[in-house]
């Protein structure tokens, strides 16, 4: 896995997409209503930064895979 710094930038670059793909919708609402200052409003944000973390978590390990079995094919290893 000489490309880890690959994978990485990637997870990063997904985390942030996510994150901000699932925040703007929030952003909006306040912007339309005002800030709300409930327990609500802070579960939106968190809610955003976990599902963010999730989608990098899943682009990471899939680009892992793919790193490891590109390896592994150019090293010559076959399945049996």
């Amino acid at each position: 896995m000489k490309n880890w710094p690959d994978w990485l930038i990637r997870a990063i670059k997904t985390f942030v997409q996510a994150f901000f793909g699932v925040l703007i919708p929030a952003v909006v609402g306040v912007l339309n209503g005002g800030l709300p200052v409930d327990w609500g409003a802070a579960k939106v944000t968190l809610i955003s930064a976990l599902m963010a973390a999730l989608a990098a978590g899943i682009s990471a390990v899939w680009n892992i895979s793919l790193e490891v079995h590109n390896d592994l094919k150019s090293a010559g290893v076959r399945k049996k």
